[in-house]
């Protein structure tokens, strides 16, 4: 018992002769990686345990960097594979593996003989044809040196496009602080918390993962060493923790490596709007990020819980040694380079009784030991079960013991999850339940029809119809049983993921359908209505007397919206139409504020299905206009274009004259981003237009602002000038303080371009507090930089100069090459301005530099001009 650290692949016992066979398999699989490692391409190994054959993981790069997207591969070589057209992999029990794999998985046989590499791509050969038995190779599909960039970009595309279908969770990343008398409720493991000290003190090799069955403690015992003051100090950079959900009972939910770049950034204190939209280039942030930190000597440590795959965390491993991960799974997964194994094993039978005896009253000193060793076995010495057990025996305090010992023994064994069990949590469980006042038991069932293991005391009262304090009440009786526990906040429970699937299965047996129905309905038509309000204030139209604010949105928002996105899906599959739509909806504008765009993505894409589920024409354009948006903000503008070209001709064909404006604004957005301001302009005139008709302010501010934009774009300032000075009025009457902070920079942009100097000063100044409410961060510093150049033209070179290298701080931080030239530009002129021409000419080099990088023509032309010019002057 305790922890068993395994190295590599070791496996005791005698050493195994290699085989012909074995040294084939190694060939095939060394081929392979060679020819993927000359490419640049990261392979690792990976041991699949109860498979035969051998498993690759590839992490795709692009000039150096990681670029977020990998592949799983299957490697089989030998005769067996070889057929007369070809060769062929037999599908045998992987079929539900390779179709469903968190990443799609690729078959590769090497002809011994010819030394020969095939592929395809069985992920989707069996997507194609699920009930086939052998997946066959054609000869074509040979991988060699010259080919090799075209099978890595087909088999990148494929797996980023099955990585954005599958991206829509929401991963709870929070840091954990230094406080030991956090877990004082921690019994035991003494010698298993020195060891993991002792692993994470060794500066070369910091990477761990704590496999064992489920219930046995990993996340106790975690959060236990990792709250040491002890092990902060070796962590100065700090401790950040992640669930990746790879247990939750769903698929859809594991959390993968693209939700949580962002996340751990912020958990690091890495700005919010900082982080780039799409996935690839927050997996490059993050490593950088990550790297940055270990050369300033702020070593990190990151623990990633409840990981189902190695594909779940392979990505998010860092890359420097100084930092420290630690994963925990109830498989051992599969085995990663540099990640020690340790596992982690049962209580040793003196602490099992000392686990036990601390939950009982006086620590049950009046309780016969041999009786409470007899039962710690029956438990298997599993701390889950043995905690259940003995707030059994607490709160059947009249209940020999010796009867909860014999009715243990007659329970059930496993508890089986997600295709793998344990054999004690369910039977301590069912006695648990069978314990329970008879009052409690439907309360206990009706705390899962909440789509989520997190549950608020609102959620609980409206579930179990009860007011807050008796809900209250209820979920304190319910912990006193160890079936649910607070979840940090004071007005939070959680129940263990095994302890929610068990209640789920005694909801679905003793909750009559309808009433399970009717319970659902509650829920989320509560989920619904305060997101509604949490929504509204986000878009900054709060009403007097209204429930949120926007920073208590969105901390209402974060602590909800894994729920919320959870209702939704179920309530599609239940053909709850009306309210999936809403739910998902409502999350839209709190992803896009969080810069979670993908999981804005998912959500509307939700909505667009329960939409067409109504048969509802106006909410299919609604939730395609935001699909389009979002798709915009990824910067994939062919796709953004097609979705609204539909959404504005399918408004424009039911007469819906409000989602034709809104289209035309969104399309008018894509466009000019896309193929430039002119085009966006007749798109942006008809949309402003559309809105005048149908008279909704909010449209007609917002087509005002964007036609000002692509004007201003164009170069034609005046008629820029006019038209956002025309949008602010509108956007005040509609309350969208966001919208209006815009409408307030890009004037002040504007007015700058004319020369009214002092009017665009006024106008930055207007839009300060409006991004600030909001927090959108990329605007607030757009806003700082465009502040700068205006005071540069004013000659307050003092002041220029302040906004502009806070404005640079913040684009350095993001990596944004264009705006840090901007920057940078500027900060040159504000040398020359100074009487520094050295400093000009460093500015002016780092801006061409930045320039050549995003591939910015125009601006290279200006600023080899001021180089130029600066060198004529000497």
């Amino acid at each position: 018992m305790g922890i068993q650290f395994v190295r590599g692949s070791e496996t005791g016992g005698f050493p195994m002769r290699v085989t012909r066979t074995r040294r084939i398999e190694r060939a095939g699989v060394n081929t392979l990686r060679a020819l993927l490692e000359e490419n640049d391409q990261i392979v690792q190994e990976i041991d699949g345990g109860n498979d035969y054959g051998e498993d690759l993981l590839v992490m795709f790069t692009k000039d150096g960097y990681r670029t977020g997207v990998s592949i799983s591969v299957q490697v089989k070589s030998g005769a067996k594979y070889k057929r007369a057209n070809g060769y062929a992999i037999p599908v045998d029990e992987h079929a539900d593996d390779w179709q469903r794999s968190l990443l799609p998985v690729f078959g590769v046989v090497f002809d011994a003989d010819t030394k020969r590499l095939f592929w395809v791509n069985l992920t989707e050969a069996l997507t194609v044809s699920p009930s086939s038995t052998w997946i066959h190779l054609k000869n074509a599909n040979e991988l060699t040196e010259s080919n090799v960039h075209d099978f890595m970009r087909q088999a990148h595309a494929y797996a980023e496009k099955r990585s954005r279908q599958g991206s829509s969770v929401s991963l709870q990343v929070y840091s954990i602080p230094a406080n030991l008398t956090e877990g004082s409720w921690f019994v035991g493991r003494g010698a298993e918390q020195m060891q993991l000290k002792s692993f994470l003190s060794d500066r070369q090799n910091r990477k761990l993962l704590i496999a064992g069955m489920a219930g046995v403690g990993k996340t106790a015992l975690v959060s236990q060493v990792t709250r040491d003051p002890e092990v902060h100090s070796l962590f100065p950079g700090g401790v950040v923790f992640v669930d990746m959900q790879g247990f939750a009972g769903d698929q859809r939910l594991m959390g993968r490596p693209g939700a949580a770049y962002a996340p751990i950034l912020m958990a690091l204190g890495f700005p919010p709007a900082d982080v780039p939209a799409d996935i690839n280039s927050q997996a490059a942030v993050y490593h950088n990020f990550l790297e940055a930190r270990a050369e300033s000597g702020k070593n990190t440590l990151l623990v990633f819980d409840n990981v189902a795959e190695v594909s779940q965390v392979a990505e998010l491993l860092p890359k420097s040694s100084p930092h420290g991960v630690v994963v925990t799974s109830r498989v051992r997964l599969g085995i990663i380079n540099g990640l020690e194994i340790l596992h982690l094993d049962c209580m040793e039978p003196e602490e099992s009784e000392e686990l036990f005896r601390s939950v009982l009253p006086n620590r049950g000193r009046d309780v016969d030991s041999a009786v409470i060793q007899e039962l710690c076995g029956l438990c298997g010495h599993l701390p889950l079960a043995l905690r259940i057990a003995a707030a059994i025996a607490k709160e059947e305090s009249v209940l020999p013991l010796e009867d909860l010992v014999e009715e243990l023994t007659e329970a059930k064994t496993r508890l089986d999850v997600l295709q793998y069990g344990d054999s004690a949590v369910r039977a301590a469980l069912q006695v648990s339940f069978q314990h329970l006042e008879e009052n409690l038991r439907d309360p206990f069932c009706k705390i899962s029809v909440n789509p989520g293991t997190s549950v608020s005391e609102e959620i609980a009262a409206v579930a179990l119809e009860l007011s807050g304090t008796r809900a209250r009440a209820v979920l304190r009786r319910l912990a006193q049983a160890s079936l649910i526990a607070r979840d940090g906040a004071s007005a939070r429970w959680k129940m263990h993921d095994l302890v929610y699937l068990f209640s789920s299965e005694q909801a679905e047996e003793r909750i009559e359908r309808g009433e399970y129905v009717r319970c659902f309905a509650r829920i989320t038509s509560c989920y619904n209505d305060v997101s509604e309000q949490a929504d509204v204030a986000l878009r900054g139209a709060v009403e007097k007397g209204a429930r949120f604010n926007s920073q208590k949105a969105l901390e209402w928002f974060d602590d909800e919206h894994v729920n919320i996105r959870s209702a939704a899906l179920r309530s599609l599959e239940m053909r709850l139409y009306e309210v999936a739509y809403y739910m998902s909806m409502n999350l839209v504008v709190y992803f896009d504020i969080r810069l979670r765009v993908n999981d804005a993505l998912q959500s509307s894409i939700t909505a667009h299905e329960a939409a067409r589920g109504l048969k509802d024409a106006e909410r299919q354009v609604r939730s395609l206009n935001n699909i389009g948006l979002a798709l915009t903000s990824q910067r994939r503008f062919t796709e953004a274009i097609q979705k609204l070209t539909k959404a504005n001709a399918m408004a424009e064909r039911i007469g819906f004259v409000e989602g034709e404006c809104d289209t035309a604004i969104s399309l008018g957005s894509a466009v000019r981003q896309h193929q430039g301001p002119r085009a966006a302009i007749p798109l942006l005139i008809k949309a402003k237009n559309l809105a005048k008709r149908s008279r909704d302010v909010g449209s007609i501010a917002s087509s005002l602002t964007n036609l000002g934009s692509a004007y201003r774009e164009a170069g034609e300032f005046a008629s820029a000038v006019d038209v956002l000075s025309e949008s602010i009025a509108f956007h005040r009457k509609s309350g969208y303080r966001r919208k209006e902070a815009s409408a307030h920079g890009g004037l002040g942009a504007a007015l700058s371009d004319v020369g009214q100097l002092e009017a665009a000063v006024e106008s930055f100044k207007r839009s300060f507090s409006g991004y600030e409410e909001v927090q959108d961060f990329l605007g607030l510093n757009l806003n700082w930089a465009n502040l700068g150049g205006a005071y540069l033209r004013m000659g307050l070179v003092a002041e220029a100069k302040n906004c502009l290298t806070r404005a640079l701080d913040y684009f350095t931080g993001v990596n944004n090459a264009f705006y840090q030239g901007m920057c940078l530009m500027n900060l040159g002129k504000v040398e020359e301005a100074n009487g520094s021409r050295d400093g000009a000419r460093e500015f002016y080099l780092r801006a061409q530099e930045k320039y050549e990088t995003c591939a910015a023509p125009e601006e290279l032309v200006v600023v080899r001009l001021a180089l130029r010019k600066l060198d004529q002057g000497k």
